[in-house]
């Protein structure tokens, strides 16, 4: 690579944002910034433009404490934002995460509340084109459909963005030499008990050396094929399920039966997980199968309820996606919270009885010891709010991306026997906030003053 090809890359990277409004003008941004190589670059560089974009800059830092160092590195990082004049906040882990994906939901929940603090549109990362190969062999390793070997999206919600996903590490690492810039070495990137690095220290040589040294290229080019034709199957699916739908409000959509059975097996699946978006949180491929077989032989009359409160019924020829009822949700031991206005109500869920307040502004009164409360928009929320235990299927939007509840269970070490003592709060698009363990992204507060409250006391 020539020197001028290595100081261009602040240019080439100008020249990718103009080309896809990943970064408009005069955005507010939080920069990600481990200290790492990579995310000390991707500050440099939007420094160096943010004069021409208008941009204004903050950074954040959150602390794993998952190694001796981590302090230390924290210090560093805090000093480096010192040096350049750049607003930053610091994040602590209040304890020491069991693995890595435990860690990034920590940090990516660090990193939102961060970036509403400092006042940011857009939380950028530093993730680049050998992240997003990794990526890819590891969701070939799990199976990944097509959306998965789609990679890591440049742009998703609530506000993240990756500028560096067309520029590769070794392009970056000749900027960082050309700059003569300072970073931080993680050790951990080192350690191949991790099976991202396996990927990335054995796997990909051992191919680049004996099948094929262009596979990086090779694997890059089938993430953008893959997110093209994801894109393409989304707007189809989309034109079909407004072919399909009869009927429409906010909590419930009548879907004709023969026309969806009309599609291949394989369509259906596709077309039943938009259909229950409508109304809820997409089913997971358990719930599709089960879903699929109901509607494919079980007679009129007939319904099936599924993760998230979506419920399916037949009536002769039509389909009717709906919430629950707050009649069937109080059956259910579930609570339903119809509107913003202000209420409270005891409900119970696996045996323990909870008593549930909600206001439009924080709640009233002194919050009692081991009172949980929560926040949200309130323009962002979609009534009716449903408070409920967990069930299998249920998943969780986190500022890492979307995860079923059981696997973070899991990663945090909540046993089955344990998980009744942390009620769901959600809307028709899934899971809003499990009490006492972790909160989704959905209708985050946006620093104007106006909050939705719900707080939860486990009574005796």
């Amino acid at each position: 690579m020539s020197v001028t090809e290595v100081l261009d890359l602040a240019g080439r990277l100008d020249v990718h944002l103009r080309s896809s409004g990943l970064l408009p003008e005069g955005s507010a941004i939080t920069v990600a910034l481990s200290g790492g190589l990579d995310s000390v670059a991707l500050l440099d560089l939007l420094e160096g433009l943010s004069e021409r974009w208008c941009w204004s800059l903050s950074a954040a830092h959150f602390d794993h404490r998952m190694r001796e160092e981590s302090g230390a590195d924290a210090d560093w990082v805090q000093a480096l934002c010192e040096r350049r004049n750049v607003p930053y906040q610091m994040g602590r882990s209040p304890v020491v995460p069991g693995n890595e994906a435990e860690a990034r939901d920590l940090r990516y929940e660090f990193l939102e509340r961060a970036r509403g603090e400092l006042g940011a549109r857009w939380l950028v990362t530093a993730h680049q084109a050998d992240d997003q190969i990794e990526t890819v062999l590891f969701r070939l390793r799990r199976g990944s459909g097509l959306h998965g070997l789609a990679g890591i999206p440049a742009r998703r919600p609530p506000g993240i963005v990756r500028p560096l996903l067309p520029f590769w590490r070794a392009e970056i690492a000749d900027h960082v030499e050309a700059r003569g810039l300072e970073y931080l070495a993680d050790p951990t990137n080192l350690d191949v008990s991790i099976t991202r690095n396996r990927i990335r220290h054995e796997l990909i040589p051992e191919i680049e050396a004996n099948v094929d040294p262009d596979i990086r290229r090779q694997l890059y080019r089938l993430s953008e094929l893959a997110g093209r034709a994801a894109r393409v199957v989304d707007r189809i699916g989309e034109s079909a399920v407004r072919d399909l739908v009869l009927e429409a409000s906010e909590n419930r959509i009548v879907v004709a039966r023969t026309g969806f059975l009309a599609y291949d097996t394989g369509v259906r699946a596709h077309l039943l997980r938009l259909l229950a978006a409508r109304v809820g949180p997409r089913p997971g491929r358990v719930g599709t199968r089960i879903a699929l077989e109901f509607i494919n032989t079980c007679p009129s009359g007939r319904r099936i309820h599924l993760a998230g409160g979506i419920v399916i019924r037949r009536e002769f020829d039509r389909l009717f996606f709906e919430r629950r009822s707050a009649g069937e949700a109080a059956r259910d031991g579930e609570l339903v919270i119809s509107d913003a206005s202000g209420g409270e109500a005891d409900v119970r869920i696996a045996g323990l009885s909870w008593r549930v307040r909600w206001a439009l502004g924080a709640p009233e009164g002194d919050m009692s010891s081991g009172e949980e409360s929560a926040y949200f928009d309130p323009s962002e929320l979609r009534f009716p709010l449903t408070v409920r235990g967990w069930q299998p299927g249920d998943r969780i939007r986190l500022p890492a991306g979307t995860r079923k509840l059981k696997k973070v269970f899991v990663d945090r070490k909540v046993g089955g026997s344990e998980r009744g003592g942390h009620p769901l709060l959600t809307d028709c698009r899934g899971v809003l906030w499990v009490v006492g363990l972790v909160r989704g992204v959905q209708a985050g507060v946006r620093g104007d003053g106006k909050v939705f409250s719900v707080s939860f006391r486990l009574e005796g």
